[in-house]
């Protein structure tokens, strides 16, 4: 029981986001996301095209 009470107190010291906060960080992820994602996969398809064109 000392733990959760232990947690509990804990919980009310934490400074938690707001929804505007949590809003911005959720679109800098997704948007950070989709960059890695069209960076990772245009560079496999410039390696694909590479080693298609050097095995012909």
């Amino acid at each position: 029981m000392k733990f959760i009470s232990s947690v509990m107190k804990e919980m009310h010291t934490v400074t938690w986001p707001t929804f505007n906060e949590n809003i911005h960080n959720t679109t800098i992820v997704v948007f950070t996301g989709l960059a890695f994602a069209l960076i990772f996969g245009g560079a496999d398809w410039v390696f694909e095209q590479g080693i298609t064109w050097l095995s012909k």
